[in-house]
């Protein structure tokens, strides 16, 4: 069983084994229904006319483009209109865990390959068996007794009934036991030899046989390893799909820090736009001001443009708030907050600002102690060497060892003809028989045998060459996500001087405002795209803090630790991984 804890509240991770009941008859409307339900929470947007005339507070109605007074252009519903949730990423991370459908699908695997384990185990389950037959037959030249047959002294005509009953086991040396219990009744007709006395003479007759076999292979399918084989096999890709079940938990604990990172930034790039936006209509609003003064209606047809361009901005980056939000729920899976609810998921976690250090021998180590794919390697080359050694044996002769001992019964049909009569006889356990035998076989030329020996002997070097170049790999990721973490720390430096430089440069402009520097449309046309220019250096120093934090989660994943890391813990149950 693996338990995955997030925080202090544990949670049974979605491997599912056990009792599996019958599931009623799928009906994909059921499925639907919640969604629906709760789509019907958001209620419908009105949607604005498309303008066909410059609408504007801020330009005079004084031509055919230009109408007066205008409504204040919509930027779509503000955030926070609908209900809204912060939520910290500890949360996110372990409502994930809990109900995350793609974490549900793949932790059908493990469960599905431990039923093939059993498979693989219940070959040495004993068999019970029952045979019954009835046989009517002319056979002049008669037959021989043999418990390792089924034949029985005949001659003539003869009427047989087989009754047979018994239990029959491979054990794991490969040896086949088989205690079986057989009660027949003959009635025959045999040609008489007598010259003198030519009628045919009838014998009507029980048999009853107890009778234990063994068959032991002595060189081909012998031992334990071999005859185990298949179940080691099972238990490695068992484990592997148990990896596998990690990895589904490590990538869609990854894609939640992308996600809930992005929606960090998201709310710093609708900030930074709403300010944008604030300070473009001031700037419109005091050259509107002024318009009888030093402006004319150029430079405020220039703010006008502006104020347009960054409320189409402002409409998108709201937008995007919501579209992460849904991107959150998505991945939670979380009943309580479905994916068409009005519910808006906002960050609640403030995104690390300080450096880390890393150095790049320990994070190796760790990657190649830690990475699953390393670990999903080593099984499957440990498979390769348990085909390698049956292969090997395969090439050995068939010969196996038959031995088998029966205590008999038969009924005096002078005396008493009937079946309790044949139990009496075998009772006082006076007839026993036995036998012993060699079977040998050997394919001439064993071609098949060299083959699959030759194969195995290539997928096991294959597997071992996979091994190396999932190490390079591995330490390529790594290394690629260590430089990402220093690169996106040096940005966040760089893009910080940035918007200092900017807002120096934007104070600059409004203390030449301030000292009544004419508003010509040159000086409009800076001030905007000064503006703009810092709010874009917002937006980038806002992207390098974002990926900042991507890239140490993103080191964490390549280690192989990310899952620890958000101190999520699986306990991979019989999974060692080989120590190199």
């Amino acid at each position: 069983m693996s338990k995955l804890l997030r925080g202090s509240s544990p949670l049974l991770a979605l491997i599912v084994a056990g009792c599996v009941k019958d599931r009623a008859p799928f009906d994909p409307r059921e499925f639907q229904q919640d969604e629906i339900r709760t789509a019907g929470e958001v209620p419908p947007r009105d949607k604005q006319p498309l303008p066909t005339t410059l609408q504007s507070p801020f330009i005079p109605a004084t031509g055919p483009a230009a109408t007066q007074p205008a409504p204040v252009p919509a930027t779509g519903p503000a955030i926070g209109v609908e209900p809204t949730v912060r939520i910290s990423l500890r949360e996110v991370v372990q409502r994930a865990v809990a109900n995350n459908l793609e974490v549900r699908v793949e932790g059908y695997s493990p469960a599905i390959e431990q039923t093939r384990v059993v498979e693989a185990e219940a070959r040495f389950d004993p068999t019970f068996f029952t045979t019954a037959q009835f046989e009517d037959r002319e056979d002049p030249d008669g037959g021989s007794s043999s418990i390792l047959g089924d034949s029985i002294a005949t001659g003539g005509e003869a009427e047989i009934f087989t009754l047979r009953s018994g239990i029959r086991q491979v054990l794991p040396s490969g040896t086949e036991l088989e205690l079986r219990y057989q009660v027949q009744h003959n009635d025959t007709l045999s040609p008489s030899n007598n010259p003198f006395a030519p009628d045919p003479t009838q014998n009507d007759y029980w048999e009853n046989e107890l009778a234990l076999q063994i068959t032991q292979p002595l060189l081909r399918d012998f031992g334990v390893e071999t005859n185990r084989a298949r179940i080691n096999v099972a238990r490695n890709n068992q484990r592997i799909s148990l990896l596998d079940f990690r990895r589904q938990l490590e990538t869609t604990v990854s894609e939640i820090e992308q996600v809930y990172w992005a929606q960090v930034q998201a709310m710093d790039d609708l900030h930074v736009q709403e300010e944008l936006l604030n300070d473009t209509l001031a700037t419109a609003k005091l050259l509107y001001d002024r318009r009888f003064q030093d402006v004319t209606r150029v430079q405020i047809s220039q703010a006008n443009a502006s104020v347009e361009i960054r409320r189409a901005g402002l409409i998108r980056a709201r937008a995007r708030v919501r579209d992460l939000s849904d991107e959150l729920k998505r991945r939670m899976n979380d009943p309580e907050i479905p994916v068409t609810g009005a519910t808006l998921l906002l960050p609640a976690n403030d995104p690390l600002m300080q450096p880390v250090k890393f150095t790049l021998e320990d994070q190796i180590a760790t990657g190649l102690e830690n990475r699953l794919e390393l670990g999903q390697q080593q099984l499957r080359i440990d498979s390769t060497y348990i085909a390698a050694r049956v292969a090997q044996q395969n090439l050995l002769p068939q010969l196996n060892l038959t031995a088998a001992i029966g205590a008999v019964g038969v009924s005096d049909e002078l005396v008493d003809g009937s079946l309790g009569s044949a139990f009496e006889n075998q009772a006082e356990f006076g007839d026993f028989s036995y036998a012993v035998g060699l079977q040998f076989e050997i394919p001439i030329g064993n071609r098949a045998a060299r083959a699959g020996l030759r194969r195995s002997r290539l997928q096991q070097e294959q597997a071992v060459t996979q091994y190396a170049a999932l190490i390079d790999q591995v330490a390529f990721e790594i290394k690629r996500s260590l430089r990402e973490v220093e690169t996106t720390w040096e940005e966040m430096v760089a893009t910080r001087q940035a918007v200092f430089a900017n807002e120096d440069a934007l104070y600059a402009l409004r203390q030449r405002e301030a000292a009544n520097e004419p508003l010509t449309p040159e000086f409009v046309d800076r001030k905007l795209n000064q503006q703009e220019r810092l709010a874009e250096a917002r937006r980038s120093r806002a992207a390098a803090v974002s990926n900042y934090n991507n890239a140490i989660a993103q080191l964490e994943l390549a280690k192989g630790t990310l899952l620890r890391y958000n101190n999520v813990i699986m306990e991979e149950a019989g999974v060692q991984l080989a120590k190199k």
